[in-house]
């Protein structure tokens, strides 16, 4: 079994996030399957998407969002054994010129690959 970890180190997985906005929307799935399950689940203040539904929501993104439209910044990142909670801080300009910032509060859960099985987040959308 091939481990991945880009969950080890603060700095590797701010890359690993600010990934998912950048690259072909048609290569979405597989750059996804890096880094998540394939019974991945992702749970936010409104939502909850099994990883066919994350792979459409981060595909319509990588559409709508030109590269490099999104930046992020981890603020804190913790990890014990499989268990990780992070929270950065984002930017986001929007085709329209219009910007968005947030703050993201973030509890995963990791597989013995390393890649993230389930998210549970909180957006804190700041004006």
């Amino acid at each position: 079994m091939t481990v991945t970890s880009f969950a080890d180190d603060k700095v590797v997985y701010q890359a690993a996030l600010a990934s998912l906005f950048s690259g072909k929307p048609e290569d979405t799935e597989s750059d996804l399957s890096r880094l998540f399950t394939p019974t991945f689940t992702q749970r936010d203040d409104d939502t909850t998407r099994d990883f066919p539904a994350f792979v459409a929501h981060i595909r319509w993104l990588r559409e709508i969002l030109p590269t490099g439209s999104v930046t992020l910044t981890v603020t804190q990142f913790l990890r014990d054994g499989a268990q990780l909670a992070e929270r950065h801080d984002s930017t986001t300009t929007f085709p329209d010129g219009s910007v968005g910032r947030a703050e993201t509060f973030q509890f995963a859960q990791l597989a013995e690959d390393g890649r993230i099985e389930w998210i549970v987040e909180t957006v804190r959308h700041v004006q």
